[in-house]
């Protein structure tokens, strides 16, 4: 959320949390740099319509729209958990 991610080191805004698998592994074999080429990468492909949103947030200073992104899909996951009561 908006008070997290000025400290976080990266970021993933989906509906679905298997969409970070790919960031776990690449932790496993080579930890942070191994991840922050792979969030990178994902950055520059960009996230599709509630999945996939990746963001290397270390030492970025504008993060408004990353923001926005994450409250988005977070209004969405709360809009989903409700239906289920």
């Amino acid at each position: 959320n908006e008070y997290a991610l000025p400290y976080s080191t990266m970021s993933l805004a989906s509906t679905l949390l298997s969409d970070l698998t790919e960031v776990l592994e690449a932790w496993q074999k080579g930890q942070r740099s191994r991840v922050e080429k792979v969030v990178k990468a994902k950055e520059k492909t960009g996230g599709v319509g509630d999945r996939g949103y990746f963001h290397w947030l270390s030492g970025r200073k504008d993060i408004d729209k990353v923001i926005e992104i994450h409250k988005r899909i977070r209004r969405l996951v709360r809009e989903e958990a409700g239906k289920l009561g």
